[in-house]
């Protein structure tokens, strides 16, 4: 397979460089958002330059090769697109202070690994 070759979305590797409509990078993979249970791709969370990470819709993906992330999109509105809210998840847990019971847990809040 050629590296330019179109991929699933399950392939993307953090880093791969995310361009533009026209070729320009505009920052690299930082997290693919999906469900692996629906095989369903959301998007990606997009490391960008100088700023906070965004948010890249899988709708405004147009490619998707072991090399690259290509979008439908030009650079200025890539750079527009709004800062990645990362949702809160909770987990079950042993809670409670004095008496102990089964509750909701928020995780931390990052999933990023340490270093």
């Amino acid at each position: 397979m050629a590296t330019n070759d179109p991929v699933s979305w399950r392939t993307i590797v953090y880093g791969t460089p995310v361009l533009a409509a026209d070729g320009t990078q505009v920052g690299t993979v930082r997290e693919v958002l999906g469900s692996d249970a629906e095989d369903i791709f959301h998007g990606l969370r997009v490391q960008m330059a100088g700023r906070a990470d965004a948010m890249l819709l899988a709708e405004d993906v147009s490619e998707l090769t072991r090399e690259s992330v290509t979008t439908a999109e030009s650079a200025a509105t890539l750079k527009a697109l709004p800062d990645f809210d990362e949702p809160a998840t909770y987990h079950l847990a042993s809670v409670g202070w004095l008496r102990k019971h089964i509750g909701w847990k928020q995780d931390s809040k990052s999933d990023e690994e340490p270093g």
